[in-house]
């Protein structure tokens, strides 16, 4: 039985994110308290790819400093499409003989677990790409996938060039693939920017694949929010919204109560231990450990704080402090410091 072939992600970061109106590069906007390519990141680590690069463009060292030297780096200075933005990885890929994740840097549901089976089906399959889909009903303004007779992708139709019938379709691109990077890299020099974005599309190349005898696969997943992109401050909050509900119910799913679920805000990486209450008006940061039996709340900020077993603590702000068990603290107390 042969070994698995190495895997090395390639995220794309390099966009400025012009609906978010901002100077900050999109992909550093925070999402609960940490910049969203962060997610996709964590993600490639938990599926265990071999190595991530990260294709960087506007504000690059900014980038850089931000998320560190943990990667390898490669600069699009200027960004003509997504086609583009893999080929400018060619330098640093040009000796790599196995498969590449190519993911969108703007999608932080993406998970570990689902880049894994992607990963797994391609290899099983052979493929020479496997693509991401989701069932999207209404389909929105996403790229349909055109499936053949016998259920075969055929390409991607973006939504402004579908036909009315095609519009209908509910599958969708979720922009996140797994190519082998020996069929990639040729159909790269074949791309032309003869459309009206007068760009380098990724998604060409699923059609050069087919028509070539390829094969395509795909994964599938009926849970739309795996290709949620943030393109604005709207998409920011409602990501904000929804990642912070799957918090929260992960913790009531371990024993900590929460009442009010709209008023507590819950950064990942807090700890919570079990028959917790948490009251409304609180807000937990950064890596703030909470015991169990404790009462918080209500108006409590806690960040980067540690909270021992069976505290009381309402009306408050703890910076950076340890708690010892059994506290009682507030109302209107104010504890900052930087813990031993």
């Amino acid at each position: 039985m042969s070994s698995p072939r190495k895997t090395i992600a390639v995220i794309l970061a390099a966009g400025k994110g012009t609906r978010m109106k901002s100077e900050l590069p999109k992909v550093l906007h925070t999402l609960m308290g940490t910049p969203m390519v962060n997610y996709v990141i964590q993600a490639c680590r938990n599926a265990k790819t071999d190595d991530i690069v990260l294709v960087i463009g506007h504000q690059a060292n900014l980038v850089r400093e931000t998320l560190g030297m943990d990667f390898t780096y490669v600069e699009q200075t200027q960004q003509l499409g997504t086609g583009h933005a893999v080929m400018v990885c060619r330098d640093v890929l040009q000796n790599f003989k196995g498969d590449l994740l190519v993911l969108a840097g703007d999608t932080p549901f993406l998970t570990g677990k689902i880049l894994k089976n992607m990963i797994q089906k391609h290899q099983k399959s052979g493929a020479a790409a496997t693509m991401m889909t989701a069932m999207m009903n209404p389909p929105l303004s996403y790229g349909r996938i055109i499936r053949n007779d016998q259920g075969k992708i055929q390409c991607i139709v973006e939504a402004r060039d579908a036909t009315v019938q095609q519009k209908k379709i509910t599958e969708v691109n979720t922009s996140h693939y797994c190519f082998q990077s020996e069929k990639l890299f040729p159909c790269l020099d074949q791309l032309n920017t003869d459309n009206d974005q007068e760009e380098y599309y990724l998604t060409d190349v699923i059609q050069m694949l087919v028509s070539r005898g390829d094969l395509v696969e795909s994964l599938t997943s009926d849970d739309p929010t795996i290709l949620m992109g943030i393109n604005s401050r709207v998409h920011l909050a409602e990501a904000h919204e929804m990642m912070g509900l799957q918090i929260k119910k992960k913790w009531m799913e371990n024993g900590v109560t929460i009442p009010d679920t709209a008023s507590v805000y819950i950064e990942p990486d807090v700890k919570i231990g079990k028959d917790t209450l948490i009251y409304p008006g609180t807000t937990i940061l950064g890596k703030t450990k909470i015991g169990s039996h404790c009462v918080i709340g209500p108006q409590v900020k806690l960040l980067d704080a540690d909270i021992k077993d069976g505290c009381r603590i309402e009306f408050s702000v703890i910076e950076k402090r340890k708690i010892e068990k059994k506290s009682i603290i507030g109302p209107f107390a104010y504890l900052t410091g930087e813990m031993d």
